[in-house]
C-alpha cells in the first residue's frame, strides 16, 4: 500500500506520513477507521517498527490520527482538514519557493510546475 523509495531525499518517515495523509485524503481510510497495525505496515514495507513508530507518533501529534491504547490507530473525524497540516505544509511549500527565488528559478517556472503537479492524477 505504501511506496517508499529508499534513494529518496526524504526520509522514510515523511514518506510514510505523507502516504498515509494522501491515502486518508483519498478515502481509503476513513475518519474514525482504524488503521494497520505499526507492525503490519513495518512488515509489508520492509522498514524498521521504530520508522513506522516516528511516523504515527507525529500522524497522532498533528491531530490526523489518535490511538487507543490495546486497540491501535484510528483516523482522526478531522483527519487531514486540520490546521496543523495546512500550516506545516504552507511553511514547507513558503521555504521551497524561497529558495528557487534566491538561486534563479524565474517566478514562471514555479508556477508551471506547480499547474503541472496539480494537473497530475493522484494514485
Amino acid at each position: 500500500m505504501l511506496n517508499i523509495d529508499k534513494r529518496s531525499r526524504v526520509p522514510i518517515y515523511e514518506q510514510v506520513k505523507n502516504q498515509i495523509i494522501m491515502l486518508i485524503r483519498l478515502g481509503v481510510f476513513k475518519p474514525n477507521s482504524q488503521l494497520p497495525s505499526i507492525r503490519s505496515v513495518a512488515l509489508d514495507t520492509g522498514l524498521n517498527v521504530n520508522t513506522i513508530k516516528r511516523a504515527f507518533s507525529d500522524l497522532e501529534a498533528d491531530g490526523v490520527i489518535y490511538s487507543l491504547p490495546g486497540r491501535g490507530s484510528f483516523v482522526s473525524s478531522t483527519g487531514i482538514k486540520n490546521k496543523n497540516i495546512f500550516k506545516k505544509a504552507m511553511d514547507e511549500v513558503k521555504a521551497s519557493v524561497e529558495n528557487a527565488k534566491v538561486k534563479g528559478i524565474p517566478q514562471e517556472e514555479c508556477i508551471k510546475l506547480i499547474e503541472q503537479i496539480y494537473s497530475q492524477k493522484e494514485e
